[in-house]
């Protein structure tokens, strides 16, 4: 079972077991009026991906989450209580959560920027 950090990266990650599921369904609905044989399988087949698609998301989508907020970008994410670490969803940056369940730097901002002119 593949691990997700965050409700958001487990949404993005899935969309696309959907687009091409449902891709495949409507290709198999076109061939099933060119040519049946070929067209019922492929859209029987797709159609248990989807459905495959639709337990798996609410399996993983049982854990439960809390809000944690990003120290770089203060932008909100939505993390599985078992993570202890997680990118950020918005600006990717690595984030740590600490034993009492705070959310750290992974990296420090480097704040002392030097500017040549």
């Amino acid at each position: 079972m593949a691990e997700f950090s965050t409700v958001r990266e487990l949404e993005k990650r899935s969309f696309s077991v959907f687009q091409y599921g449902g891709g495949a369904f409507l290709a198999g609905l076109v061939l099933t009026f060119v040519l049946p044989q070929i067209g019922v399988p492929v859209m029987a087949l797709a159609a248990l991906a989807i459905i495959g698609g639709i337990v798996w998301v609410t399996m993983i989508g049982k854990e439960s989450h809390r809000p944690l907020f990003c120290p770089y970008c203060s932008s909100k994410n939505d993390v599985f209580l078992s993570r202890r670490d997680f990118d950020c969803d918005i600006c990717g940056r690595p984030i740590v959560v600490s034993e009492s369940g705070e959310p750290l730097m992974a990296n420090a901002i480097d704040t002392e920027a030097r500017y040549d002119r």
